[in-house]
């Protein structure tokens, strides 16, 4: 008995260090992760086999085929190409501007992963706005915004999504289904709210334009590898497409990415050793550690208790108990990143399953929106979040800590609060 609860004190402290490491950023997410690993293994909480088979390869493998279908696209040049020919067709307004990028970040994010969407996105961004002199600051953060919202709709968009379906069954359909209306929905909320609060100083910057027939970036544009780019965007067509079949066909999401990327990297030409060796292995390498950590506070029988603790929760007024868990997610999300709170999650609505006996597929879309929508709240909610602010903070833009927040939190409230509206109307239909 003594021995178990020395366990769970260990595993909980690795856990507690571990999340402290990650929202400080004292050390890389890899590093962190790795050493909470490390810590669990030496202190005999998990032994190797046990971390093995805790680790989720579904989601592993859904992450590494994509990201061979996205890296593919990146070399082609394809980002570019599309930031600028998009820039060129709304002739550089401002007010265009914001909604066509804006757009155009939900859309990628809801097929591509966070992460490449913001990198592409705010690198194009910043060379619009030096060539124009536009103030690049509003266009990032709904940009940032956009990304997330968008990532909640489909399986694929969000790390968070991936993990929920592979621990769930649930396929790319059902996500489109219950989470498309919410991201269509958030994304329209949020982007009339950046309307409104950026249109002053936007009406000046486009006065200042008047008189000019048309701006148009001339010196931006991408050459494109087409045959690559073909090749890429084929792959991703019909990865998409057997993903939304996967209730007929049978076939799981893992597979079709995993097999796309095969099929990808043995016609994609002579570029394509350079695209596996370019894969984002630390991020692989990340969410294998992360699952591990959070194995042990599951072998210690944490997921369990806290299962039980919320089981009162859901097994009486249904409705309260949904709005009560979306709110905690979102606003969590905004303090501790996504990630790890879906990761640490996914095994407590299991263990809620199996000790209230109820259908909790609600809180499955309530933890997917919440971990997506509450990720806006502040910097360090996303990774994707953390990447976009460092890589304009390199190139000269300055974006605060509070800058952020100020504007990320009234997005969290507003979109959490259609989510919430949306899955109270599905309760009660």
């Amino acid at each position: 008995m003594m021995q178990i609860a020395s366990e769970q004190l260990i595993a909980l402290l690795i856990f507690v260090l571990t999340y402290v490491l990650l929202a400080t950023e004292y050390r890389e997410a890899t590093i962190a992760t790795m050493t909470g690993v490390a810590a669990l293994w030496a202190f005999g909480v998990l032994t190797p086999k046990e971390m093995i088979s805790y680790v989720d390869l579904s989601a592993i493998g859904l992450l590494f085929g994509m990201m061979i279908i996205v890296g593919a696209l990146r070399e082609a040049r394809f980002f570019r190409w599309v930031g600028v020919y998009v820039a060129n067709v709304c002739r550089c307004r401002p007010m265009h501007l914001l909604v066509a990028l804006t757009l155009m970040t939900a859309g990628l994010s809801a097929l591509l992963d966070n992460v490449t969407t913001v990198l592409f996105m705010v690198t194009v961004t910043i060379d619009i706005a030096e060539m124009v002199k536009l103030d690049p600051r509003p266009y990032i953060l709904s940009e940032i915004v956009a990304s997330n919202i968008g990532g909640i709709a489909t399986l694929i968009g969000d790390p968070p999504n991936i993990m929920i379906a592979t621990a769930t069954g649930l396929s790319f359909l059902d996500f489109l289904v219950n989470m498309g209306p919410i991201s269509l929905i958030a994304l329209t909320v949020s982007l009339l709210y950046f309307w409104k609060k950026s249109m002053r100083n936007m009406k000046k910057a486009e006065a200042r334009q008047l008189g000019l027939e048309a701006v148009t970036i001339a010196g931006l544009e991408a050459k494109l590898d087409l045959r690559l780019l073909l090749t890429g965007l084929v792959t991703l067509v019909v990865a998409v497409v057997l993903f939304s079949l996967q209730d007929v066909i049978g076939i799981y999401p893992t597979v079709v990415a995993l097999a796309a990327a095969v099929v990808l990297l043995f016609v994609g030409g002579p570029k394509m050793p350079e695209i596996l060796n370019d894969v984002e292995w630390s991020t692989l390498i990340f969410f294998a550690s992360l699952f591990v950590i959070v194995g042990g506070l599951e072998k210690t029988g944490w997921m369990n208790l806290v299962a039980q603790t919320m089981s009162p929760l859901v097994s009486g007024n249904r409705a309260l108990g949904l709005t009560a868990v979306l709110w905690v997610f979102s606003f969590v999300s905004a303090i501790l990143n996504n990630i790890p709170l879906a990761a640490a999650f996914i095994p407590v609505l299991r263990g809620l399953e199996s000790v209230s006996g109820l259908n909790v597929s609600p809180f499955w879309w309530a933890l997917a929106a919440g971990t997506g929508l509450g990720g806006n709240g502040t910097i360090i909610g996303t990774s994707s979040n953390v990447i976009a602010i460092g890589l304009a903070r390199a190139r000269g833009v300055r974006i605060t800590f509070f800058e952020f927040a100020k504007i990320g939190m009234v997005i969290l409230i507003l979109t959490t609060l259609v989510a919430n509206l949306i899955f109270l109307l599905k309760l009660w239909l």
